[in-house]
């Protein structure tokens, strides 16, 4: 029983040790390694003036994945440019969530709607840059530099 016990924690420990590398090797690849350091505090999302839950563009840079879906509070935009910028993007009218797909076929385009989830290399765009985040963060993580990685062309560069 404990020789099959012993083989049971060789094997975890080795699984555990290929997942952790994994983590690694995606979070170098974003050209953002010290995304892997965040514990995810959330401090960063207290000052966002667009509302954004700005711990996304950490995970998103340790995962290596720009269309991860983050949520917004603050932000407005023109149906059309909405639509034009992800027709799944989440956004509300008269307080009723929808695509904004969904949103075009029902209400048309001049309307200005607002932004509830979207995906964090579309929220980039509209990130002023200002630095709240950073200031914010308890371990001081370059979180503007992600933002503006993404705002260039929305992909993590090395």
């Amino acid at each position: 029983m404990e020789e099959g016990n012993r083989r049971f924690n060789v094997v975890a420990f080795f699984v555990i040790a290929a997942i952790l590398a994994l983590f690694a090797y995606t979070a170098y690849s974003s050209g953002h390694p010290w995304s892997l350091t965040c514990y995810q505090c959330r401090a960063c999302n207290l000052n966002c003036p667009l509302g954004y839950d700005v711990a996304k563009f950490v995970v998103a840079a340790a995962v290596d994945d720009p269309d991860i879906y983050m949520s917004a509070r603050n932000l407005q935009l023109r149906l059309d440019e909405a639509y034009s910028t992800d027709p799944d993007m989440t956004v509300e009218v008269d307080g009723e969530r929808m695509t904004a797909g969904e949103a075009i076929e029902r209400f048309g385009e001049g309307l200005v709607v607002e932004v509830r989830m979207l995906r964090v290399k579309d929220a980039a765009k509209y990130d002023p840059l200002e630095g709240a985040c950073e200031r914010s963060c308890p371990i001081e993580l370059p979180i503007t530099d992600t933002i503006r990685d993404l705002k260039e062309d929305g992909v993590f560069n090395e």
